[in-house]
């Protein structure tokens, strides 16, 4: 969990909330919510877990928005938990997801070493995800990339995922 008493991460989280405001439609899981502080965004149902708990299959979703987390959790488990996303996002559904780039890595570990991000946060980071790495994640579990775009002097990058929609081969 983050430290958002700490003015950075605080200002860097309310960052990604505003950039994920239009995305949070109809019934939202936060995934990654850390304390739950997105649930003051949210109109309509919310609910929120923390990586490390399992998300129910019995439970649909509109939106699943996943601010800052992926890098905290080894690549291979990322694409297991997008496989259960596929299950529990509603037809309509998408993912909204927030994750710094690789050029922020330095930036990061400089910034923790001086004591203005968390350093337990930055430390636990696992993976920094290339925009290559983020199509490939949709793609290989089932979803396409509506929108990608970097921010924050590209040191951060947000994807919208939505579910691949069948190609029609005309065949009956």
């Amino acid at each position: 969990m983050i430290d958002s008493s700490m003015f950075l991460e605080k200002f860097l989280q309310n960052y990604r909330f505003r950039m994920a405001r239009p995305y949070l439609v109809g019934k939202v899981l936060d995934f990654g919510g850390n304390k739950g502080e997105l649930e003051k965004l949210v109109i309509g149902k919310y609910f929120f877990v923390n990586h490390s708990r399992f998300i129910t299959e019995n439970a649909f979703f509109d939106t699943i928005v996943s601010l800052a987390t992926i890098e905290h959790i080894e690549t291979k488990e990322v694409f297991k938990i997008f496989r259960k996303f596929k299950k529990i996002l509603n037809k309509n559904g998408r993912i909204f997801l927030t994750t710094p780039t690789k050029i922020a890595k330095p930036v990061l570990e400089f910034w923790a070493f001086l004591g203005i991000v968390d350093k337990k946060n930055i430390a636990e980071h696992k993976h920094y995800w290339s925009k290559k790495e983020i199509y490939d994640l949709a793609e290989k579990t089932g979803f396409v990339v509506k929108k990608f775009k970097k921010f924050q002097m590209g040191f951060n990058q947000l994807a919208v995922f939505e579910h691949q929609t069948p190609v029609n081969t005309g065949k009956i």
